[in-house]
């Protein structure tokens, strides 16, 4: 199976639904390890799943609360009470007063909480709307990052810029340049993690020269960031560097790849 007949055959969907059989999930578990595209499409896919239920999440109807404490009461057995006898019929009557000036105290009291209490989760309430609108925001942003690198991917102009260390075969990273669109696709999952302290800055040979394009973000949505290129670069580098707003030039050069011609 093609990757494209791969993509739309359902199967990611599933897998992140848990639908998968197992011989399902090893396939879309080898595909996603082997392939950059199937692994930018997944993360497209799961921010949309993500997005959607967050923006359908229904709260309990406000009118819940006041029904179950009707249901309550209608079903509490009344109480009757016999008529005081003649000769107690003074002291009764102030006990009833007594007593519901303590009832009419406790009343305002707990109605006085209660508003508090109200007021208190309104406000938290709005306070989480804000927050899922703020994610709402956040999430459209890097879905439609994570589009445009599944578009620079699927674009026949892009080339695929391995990087390496000659030095140390076993660091190694992976680099998507489009000449025409003039933009590079960095596979964040590809790249050795940096030591503690040091901050990878990204760099474009261009007539022998390192030009920095910016430091690489590890954190950028779905393991992928886009950087602009440099015209007539002949090579990608990644450098090691103590500073997290990175140097004029390279301190320590980890990984470099040269651009195929044509």
């Amino acid at each position: 199976m093609d990757i494209k007949s791969f993509i739309q055959s359902g199967l990611l969907e599933a897998y992140l639904l848990g639908q998968c059989t197992p011989e399902e999930r090893a396939l879309v578990e080898r595909m996603v390890a082997e392939h950059a595209e199937v692994r930018a499409e997944m993360a497209i896919i799961e921010m949309a799943l993500e997005g959607y239920a967050a923006a359908n999440a229904v709260p309990p109807p406000a009118w819940m609360k006041g029904r179950i404490l009707e249901r309550i009461e209608a079903e509490t057995p009344s109480t009757v009470e016999r008529s005081p006898a003649p000769s107690r019929v003074s002291l009764r009557i102030f006990q009833a007063l007594a007593l519901g000036l303590v009832l009419l105290a406790g009343f305002l009291f707990f109605q006085q909480k209660n508003l508090t209490s109200e007021k208190t989760v309104l406000e938290s309430r709005l306070a989480d709307l804000q927050r899922q609108i703020d994610d709402c925001a956040e999430r459209g942003l890097q879905m439609e990052k994570l589009q445009q690198v599944n578009n620079l991917l699927r674009d026949r102009g892009t080339r695929n810029v391995p990087l390496g260390n000659n030095e140390n075969p076993s660091l190694a990273g992976l680099a998507f340049l489009n000449a025409p669109r003039c933009e590079v696709a960095i596979d964040l999952n590809s790249l050795p993690a940096p030591e503690q302290g040091k901050y990878m800055q990204f760099w474009s040979i261009v007539d022998g020269k390192p030009v920095s394009m910016g430091m690489v973000d590890l954190q950028a949505s779905g393991g992928w960031q886009l950087i602009a290129c440099q015209p007539n670069a002949v090579a990608l580098a990644i450098s090691l560097e103590d500073n997290p707003n990175g140097n004029p030039t390279p301190t320590q050069v980890l990984l470099v790849g040269s651009i195929p011609a044509g």
